[in-house]
């Protein structure tokens, strides 16, 4: 039993340790953000990002992907989990090319970061940038 306790308590400060280190990881706030999809899923699986505003909690959103859609349509299915997912007012989201997704900081609201924060789906590039 005590052995249990202290395998639990060395897993608990592994793990309090490995998310201060991936919050200093995260990208610095802005109010924009443009993300890109390439390549096609060869697979069905789900995209998540987490979005952690400058004030208040983070957002995690999960995009459900279907095996054999391409970049443009896993843009729209982007979208429309954005929009679903995401305080309307606080952060608005678009289509600005093709593959492209724009997201950006709804009229009088604070900057934000941008994260993927994992994939299971396989033979799609997810690159996101500031802009």
């Amino acid at each position: 039993m005590r052995l249990l306790k202290t395998v639990a308590a060395s897993l608990l400060a592994s793990l309090l340790v490995t998310g201060a280190t991936f919050a200093a990881d995260a990208p610095a706030p802005a109010s924009k953000w443009h993300v890109e999809f390439s390549g096609q899923a060869s697979n069905d699986g789900e995209i998540q990002f987490r979005i952690t505003p400058r004030e208040g909690e983070l957002v995690m959103i999960t995009v459900k992907i279907h095996q054999a859609r391409g970049s443009h349509f896993i843009a729209k299915d982007t979208l429309e989990a954005f929009k679903a997912q995401l305080p309307k007012k606080r952060i608005k989201s678009e289509i600005v090319a093709g593959d492209h997704v724009l997201v950006k900081a709804g009229p009088g609201e604070g900057d934000f970061a941008l994260e993927l924060a994992g994939s299971t789906v396989q033979g799609v590039r997810v690159h996101i940038k500031a802009s």
